[in-house]
């Protein structure tokens, strides 16, 4: 049993990392929205060391999110996002558990199942891995949104 935050869960790491390689891309990528666009180039500055470490110990591939979105502009150049992930397993010990702050502005948190998983990930049993971030830059050489 492994645990994250209060949650405990199960992993399947083999059968996560082999439905992601099967993944062309993440949800985010798949998309044309400015919002969409701005996070897939300013993903690699956005999510903190201890998550990314977390998803690739269960083999989640962190440039295949299963959506991401824009929530708002907080102020110039700073933006507020949310997203999940999805790994192959079972969640254990659930409950309305605070988050886990990986950073100043960066919060994860664990859940059953409930959004959308990458096409590859279908039919599996799956545990969702969801994030909040609120300094997420704005890169795109264009207009913010709002």
């Amino acid at each position: 049993m492994t645990t994250f935050g209060k949650w405990e869960f199960t992993v399947d790491r083999e059968a996560t990392a082999a439905a992601y390689a099967r993944a062309e891309h993440g949800g985010s990528a798949s998309c044309s929205c400015e919002g969409c666009r701005n996070f897939t180039i300013a993903r690699d500055s956005i999510y903190p060391p201890a998550f990314l470490s977390f998803l690739e110990s269960l083999g989640i591939d962190f440039h295949k999110d299963g959506e991401a979105y824009h929530n708002a502009r907080l102020s110039p150049g700073r933006h507020d996002y949310g997203g999940w992930f999805h790994f192959v397993g079972t969640l254990e010990k659930t409950g309305d558990f605070a988050a886990v702050a990986m950073s100043e502005n960066f919060e994860a948190w664990l859940a059953s199942k409930s959004a959308p998983p990458l096409a590859s990930l279908q039919g599996l049993p799956l545990v969702e891995v969801a994030f909040h971030a609120t300094a997420v830059p704005w890169v795109l050489n264009e207009p913010e949104a709002m």
